[in-house]
């Protein structure tokens, strides 16, 4: 269902949520492929947060395009086209962040072995990216609204 205007407290809601579950991740800033394929919880858990601030970062986005074009972008990777386009988030960092939805589809749908490097790889990049994007979507939609307040 596409929302009929910005819900800039749902949105708020999982922006909290996400930064939190940054929080969480940051404890695994740093870790080395060699322990994820060691302690399969400690891989468990890190492919797990991945895949949670990926799909809340890709539920705000359809809930932010939605809201101002009016229909939800058809994949994850566009949304993050969309909301860039619309001026909630930097074009640079948009793409940037792209590419973290074809890893949370190999750890939501298992389409291929799992490489831990990459999963490594993305959890620092996740906590340089994603706290830049909180900060972004979190100023977009204040500003919306500030502009749309009685």
């Amino acid at each position: 269902m596409t929302p009929r205007r910005l819900d800039a407290d749902v949105v708020g809601a999982r922006l909290r949520l996400l930064a939190e579950t940054l929080a969480s991740m940051e404890e695994l800033r740093g870790v080395e492929p060699a322990r994820l394929v060691a302690e399969p919880l400690t891989r468990a858990a890190a492919e797990r947060l991945v895949q949670v601030v990926a799909d809340l970062a890709l539920d705000v986005n359809a809930h932010v395009a939605a809201a101002i074009e009016g229909a939800a972008p058809t994949s994850g990777r566009d949304s993050f086209v969309a909301v860039a386009r619309i001026g909630a988030l930097d074009p640079d960092l948009a793409e940037r962040l792209a590419p973290l939805t074809g890893l949370r589809n190999v750890l939501v749908h298992r389409y291929t072995g799992i490489r831990v490097d990459l999963v490594a790889t993305a959890i620092d990049e996740i906590l340089v990216l994603l706290p830049a994007y909180v900060r972004q979507m979190s100023a977009f939609v204040e500003a919306r609204r500030s502009d749309h307040a009685p």
